[in-house]
């Protein structure tokens, strides 16, 4: 039940992650062909590390994991039958080759989890991973607060744009960091004494941090370009969206290394 509640959850973002694919080479008034290519790209990339994460390890019957397979394809097909489009075809056209991607990722990260066996991580080794990832996320958030703010209020305007606008999305980014590095704090003061943390709130956590770090990704894209000041702002904030995809990744390493029978 585990797994398929973590599956449910993961893939009711799958639209977000392909829209804001996208977004990254959204180029206004040009042919949109390459934003659905890196939407694809992005999509099955993301699903595929979602099904390896929530495939039992050493599962190679493929039949087996159709209940995660579909919970995490089902809101991305889904999308195709709600998004806007005056036929099927319309339909087919704009949305076939992302929800294709996004299944073809799914499948590649089941085949590749059953092939695949980790070893146990100990209690030690999480525990120094998950503080190290406080630390990150801690700073992430000193960055944005102290760095990205202050510059993006002082930036004006651009000519298709006001940067100051995405303050309120960097103080929301701010505080999300601090709240996912407490729970991180939290669960890893609790480790120990035969204590594990369970694999699906360390899933979530490693997929909350994802969440934050395309959120600082798309405006440092946005931002190159517009002077030496924004210039800045986008370096410090390709930084922070770096520091919070080291989170994910460690944080949803760890949960794979756990024992398996923990997410059944």
């Amino acid at each position: 039940m585990g797994r398929l509640l973590l599956s449910i959850v993961l893939g009711l973002f799958a639209p977000v992650v392909a829209f804001m694919g996208g977004e990254l080479v959204e180029v206004p008034g040009q042919n949109p062909i390459r934003e659905r290519v890196v939407g694809g790209l992005a999509v099955a990339l993301y699903l595929a590390v979602c099904q390896f994460l929530v495939t039992p390890r050493g599962s190679r019957k493929l039949g087996a994991n159709w209940p995660t397979m579909v919970a995490l394809g089902a809101p991305l097909l889904a999308l195709s039958f709600v998004a806007d489009a005056k036929d099927l075809w319309e339909r087919v056209y704009l949305y076939g080759p992302i929800v294709i991607s996004g299944w073809l990722g799914i499948l590649a990260g089941a085949v590749v989890a059953a092939r695949v066996t980790l070893p146990v991580v100990s209690l030690a080794f999480c525990r120094r991973w998950l503080l190290t990832c406080v630390a990150l996320l801690v700073g992430a958030a000193l960055v944005v607060v102290a760095g990205v703010i202050p510059l993006t209020n002082k930036a004006g305007t651009f000519p298709d744009g006001t940067p100051g606008s995405s303050v309120s999305v960097f103080w929301a980014i701010a505080v999300l960091n601090i709240l996912i590095a407490a729970s991180l704090a939290f669960i890893a003061v609790r480790v120990g004494r035969g204590r594990r943390p369970s694999p699906v709130v360390l899933g979530l956590l490693a997929f909350l941090a994802f969440v934050p770090a395309c959120g600082l990704a798309v405006p440092a894209f946005a931002f190159l370009g517009h002077g030496p000041v924004m210039l800045t702002v986008s370096i410090l904030l390709f930084l922070g969206s770096a520091a919070e995809f080291v989170v994910t990744a460690l944080v949803g390493t760890t949960a794979l290394r756990l024992p398996d029978e923990e997410l059944a």
